[in-house]
């Protein structure tokens, strides 16, 4: 009897090292699993804070295009208008010229006129 208790003492020492050994096992494990779980998140995380950087960039360079284009079409408009005055100043001083023009040949020909009426009849 005494050996038979003897080998149940030893033989549920024995399971219990072995379910110790297991519960070790399962532990390591766990810790192993939560570990690269953190090193998961921790990349995840790298990723989206990468991934939020490039969309504000994004942002940032879709707002100073449009900036730029907005910036162009006012400069745009600015020299449509500033062509368009030029346009009719050139116009203006075009008409100036013809009259200037008209009123020199006029003066010429009453100069003419009057040295030819001056010099009198026959000369």
């Amino acid at each position: 009897a005494a050996n038979e208790k003897a080998a149940a003492e030893a033989e549920a020492a024995a399971r219990a090292l072995e379910l110790q050994a297991q519960v070790e096992a399962v532990l390591a494990a766990t810790t192993e699993e939560l570990s690269v779980e953190r090193k998961v998140r921790a990349c995840s995380e790298a990723v989206l804070a990468e991934a939020h950087a490039d969309v504000q960039e994004e942002e940032r360079l879709r707002r100073e295009e449009e900036s730029k284009r907005a910036f162009e079409r006012r400069t745009n408009m600015a020299l449509r208008s500033a062509n368009e005055e030029l346009r009719g100043k050139v116009e203006s001083l075009g008409a100036m010229v013809e009259s200037l023009n008209t009123l020199v040949a006029g003066l010429s020909k009453t100069s003419r006129n009057t040295k030819l009426s001056q010099r009198g009849p026959g000369m």
